[in-house]
């Protein structure tokens, strides 16, 4: 998804929870997975969770684990365009080394 959209933090976000969507992980994890800032996931989650992009697991000690939301109609879809897009990315990388 980044190579669609660059290296913004939801587009980083989400792309680390689709390739890891059968897990559940904190905000400090991943900050630290995905190279985005604490704070800015810390201001950026609530807003996924009310738009039932991620949803809320399991909360242990003070931290509170999310994972993708895999029922969402919209992850389905974002999941389809993410396959589709990087189909065609990668298509488009062969094709470049490709010699002419």
């Amino acid at each position: 998804m980044r190579h669609v959209f660059g290296e913004r933090p939801i587009p980083k976000l989400l792309d680390f929870l689709l390739v890891h969507r059968f897990w559940d992980y904190p905000i400090s994890e991943m900050a630290n997975a995905t190279g985005v800032n604490y704070r800015t996931l810390q201001n950026i989650v609530p807003s996924l969770v009310e738009n039932q992009v991620l949803k809320g697991t399991r909360t242990v000690g003070n931290a509170k684990f999310y994972a993708i939301n895999l029922e969402s109609k919209a992850v389905k879809k974002l999941d389809e365009f993410v396959v589709q897009a990087d189909l065609e990315f990668a298509s488009s990388q062969v094709e470049n080394s490709l010699p002419a």
